[in-house]
């Protein structure tokens, strides 16, 4: 994901993308419905977005596959998606890859690098290297080594990501480590207590509930668009 959503010092280029995962379906009927439940609430954009694709998806299969977007939480919470789409309690997930980067550390190379660090390129040539370039061959790679029964999609790419959102304006590390900072679940967290900030792995979806409650000060967000982390749980 990247951190110009949600937090709010330099930006950077980073290019990663969500990540749809599903479980092989065995469904003799004529119609198959896929049920694909997102880290992130319903509202936020990247939802939106996904049921664009799944209309899409209907409209080019007649009708014969039917896929139905579950917002995060709604059958597992956000951190058992994986293994929920492993195991065949959905068949589908919706997420950042380096949510996973505390099973596989290459799951970094899929997402959101710490502090929208990137990897060398900007979203559009990242798709074009995951498509023609050999991307999605690790890409499968990865979920094997993981030894799981996924095959990844990767969608939406997205591009500049700023370090977080606060406050008040981060001059020096001293300040960045007064605060309780919302990271991803995964390597991401970790890097971050290993420079001395206290962080805190959550879902995208629970940034907005422990900003009010004060379990966190700042956050960290993949989105241009603050609402579409901050705003999305209100109603």
């Amino acid at each position: 994901m990247k951190f110009n959503r949600l937090l709010g010092v330099a930006a950077a280029s980073s290019a990663m993308a969500m990540a749809s995962l599903f479980a092989p379906v065995t469904v003799e009927a004529k119609e198959v419905k896929i049920r694909i439940q997102s880290v992130i609430p319903a509202k936020a954009d990247e939802v939106h977005m996904l049921k664009d694709f799944a209309k899409d998806v209907s409209d080019l299969t007649n009708g014969e596959v039917k896929i139905e977007v579950l917002p995060a939480g709604a059958v597992v919470g956000v951190k058992e998606t994986l293994d929920a789409v492993d195991k065949g309690l959905i068949e589908g997930g919706f997420a950042w890859t380096h949510y996973w980067s505390g099973k596989h550390p290459a799951a970094m190379l899929f997402g959101s690098p710490v502090a929208g660090a990137g990897v060398g390129i900007d979203n559009i040539a990242f798709i074009s290297w995951f498509l023609y370039g050999g991307g999605q061959p690790l890409y499968d790679q990865l979920w094997k080594e993981m030894g799981v029964n996924i095959k990844g999609f990767m969608l939406q790419p997205v591009g500049p990501e700023a370090l977080g959102w606060f406050k008040e304006p981060i001059k020096s590390m001293a300040d960045f480590r007064k605060y309780r900072f919302r990271t991803p679940p995964g390597i991401p967290g970790q890097t971050y207590k290993d420079i001395g900030v206290a962080s805190v792995a959550m879902g995208g979806g629970d940034i907005l509930p422990a900003l009010q409650s004060g379990k966190i000060d700042a956050a960290e967000c993949a989105a241009q668009n603050l609402t579409a982390c901050l705003v999305s749980r209100k109603s």
